[in-house]
């Protein structure tokens, strides 16, 4: 079984490379592209995630509050995270309201925890 795609879009070389390696140890394939138009040459090449982990805050984004929209409309609503150390007041004067955020620092157990919980079908 092939292991599942998880997309991250971060700019920071060091924090993409270890979150990179943490999914890759848990058993996950991550990709790694740095901003928003990457993203969008990556899913154009017929490449399609299970999931997405963004920083907030990446280049080639209409801004923080559009991003959730525009990686929805690239990747076909797949689930999405986004990664800050944006304050959430802060968040909330540039209008982001996505609900599944993960505010750096973060241990890597939330990663990993993140990335289940988008993946896995809940029960009602």
């Amino acid at each position: 079984m092939a292991a599942e795609v998880i997309l991250i879009i971060e700019d920071d070389v060091h924090i993409g490379g270890l979150v990179v390696q943490v999914l890759r140890e848990a058993g996950f394939a991550p990709a790694l592209v740095r901003d928003v138009r990457a993203a969008r040459d990556w899913g154009g090449e017929g490449n399609q995630p299970v999931a997405v982990l963004s920083d907030l805050m990446v280049a080639g984004s209409a801004g923080p509050a559009q991003l959730p929209a525009e990686l929805a409309d690239i990747f076909h609503g797949a689930p999405l995270a986004l990664m800050t150390g944006v304050p959430p007041r802060r968040r909330a004067a540039l209008g982001v309201t996505h609900e599944r955020i993960l505010e750096k620092p973060f241990e890597l157990e939330d990663l990993i925890a993140t990335i289940h919980s988008m993946i896995t079908p809940t029960h009602s």
